[in-house]
């Protein structure tokens, strides 16, 4: 039931998401697009990795799996080419992945530690994989 612990969190619009908002703590995390699961996630620190990585609007994908993915998905370049550097990321290509994920819901449980976000995250991807873990 990892799943159902994330899925009744409150769900918050990731361009009027405020990084005071989101725990310092480790935890989970998930990002919904109408309504359908399209990501899971952990984090040392929920704060900098959602308040950080995510809401960015740089061109850099290439510390980033979800910004790759979505790379992918909206057929910019490979998720592999461009963690590889084989491709550069364009400011118009960024601005798509932004553009997309701004179109996202974002939802979290913060944990206890580290372990415990991993473990969740792990019971969660063997529950449901999104797609865009899928990549």
């Amino acid at each position: 039931m990892s799943w159902a612990r994330i899925d009744g969190a409150a769900r918050h619009r990731v361009p009027q998401l405020q990084k005071r908002e989101i725990p310092r703590s480790a935890g989970v995390y998930a990002f919904y697009r109408d309504g359908e699961r399209m990501y899971v996630g952990k984090a040392r620190s929920l704060q900098s990795r959602v308040g950080g990585q995510y809401s960015g609007k740089g061109a850099s994908m290439t510390n980033s799996a979800l910004r790759r993915n979505v790379c992918q998905l909206l057929g910019i370049a490979a998720a592999a080419d461009v963690k590889a550097r084989r491709y550069r990321t364009t400011i118009a290509g960024a601005g798509r992945v932004t553009a997309w994920l701004s179109g996202c819901e974002f939802a979290w449980v913060a944990c206890a530690s580290p372990a415990e976000a991993l473990e969740l995250e792990t019971a969660m991807r063997v529950e449901f994989r999104p797609p865009l873990n899928r990549l």
